[in-house]
């Protein structure tokens, strides 16, 4: 086994990330509903507020929301559809994706990792600590019951692969945003030409260039759908989503500034 650098921790792949993540959730709301157990005042130092009881309650509850927000995200990275995760929850496909979509997203956005770079933790070395807070619980559990199901522990070798593939997703979705500013301030220059009456011409050159930059986020949502397969439906519909509007442009384009054919020959 390689050392790996303390300031550059070993990424897991996107799903075991969202396990420990999930873990760490449930830990704290473990560790929390314990302290409910103990007197708020038991510190002899200060008076007991009114209500005291009910804020701590609420505020384990906050982290309760928090801990099934995450369940739905590591629910996801397993494969489990909307459609699955409604039922589970006991409400439809599309409340499911309302309540638990954006964080999946903010999941995404933040390079779906459990543990981001600090004081040389990993995900991996967050599961080990898992395990030794899981196994206190009786003594016959075993000592790796939380790790021992991590695709790192299951499959040893993959971080490699893995790491490089996660990597080149980053690399595309900085790509992507980059591309939707460029759309953002195509679209803005695309309505100063109409708002100042500009040229046919003109705006059906600006079309033909935000088309070109749909085009291209449609190229890198496909990649990303191969990089993030647990993902490659939402992936696939952005594709087609930036497609179908760069035909629109490109449609537009033609009806304000018709290429000139030559007349065919009697």
């Amino acid at each position: 086994m390689t050392d790996t650098a303390p300031d550059r921790p070993e990424l897991l792949s996107p799903r075991d990330e969202a396990h420990v993540a999930y873990g760490l959730r449930a830990r704290a709301v473990g560790d929390l509903a314990y302290d409910l157990l103990a007197h708020p005042g038991d510190d002899g130092t200060t008076a007991v507020p009114p209500g005291e009881r009910v804020r701590r309650a609420l505020a384990l509850r906050a982290r309760l929301d928090a801990l099934i927000a995450q369940a739905g995200v590591a629910d996801r990275e397993d494969g489990a559809t909307w459609t699955e995760i409604g039922a589970a929850a006991g409400i439809t496909r599309q409340a499911a994706q309302e309540r638990w979509g954006p964080h999946v997203a903010a999941w995404a956005a933040a390079g779906r990792r459990a543990v981001h770079s600090q004081h040389g933790l990993n995900a991996l070395g967050a599961a080990r600590g898992l395990d030794v807070a899981y196994a206190r619980f009786a003594a016959d559990r075993p000592a790796d019951a939380f790790s021992r199901a991590l695709d790192a522990v299951r499959f040893p070798g993959a971080e490699a692969a893995e790491r490089a593939r996660r990597e080149r997703a980053v690399t595309v979705r900085a790509s992507l945003a980059a591309l939707a500013d460029a759309e953002t301030r195509r679209q803005d220059h695309l309505h100063r030409l109409a708002r100042d009456g500009a040229e046919p011409g003109e705006r059906a050159a600006a079309l033909r260039s935000l088309a070109d930059l749909r085009e291209e986020s449609a190229e890198r949502y496909d990649e990303l759908a191969a990089l993030e397969p647990d993902h490659a439906d939402s992936h696939r519909t952005a594709a087609a989503q930036a497609r179908d509007r760069a035909a629109h442009d490109r449609e537009f384009a033609r009806l304000l500034a018709p290429q000139n054919t030559p007349t065919p020959a009697p």
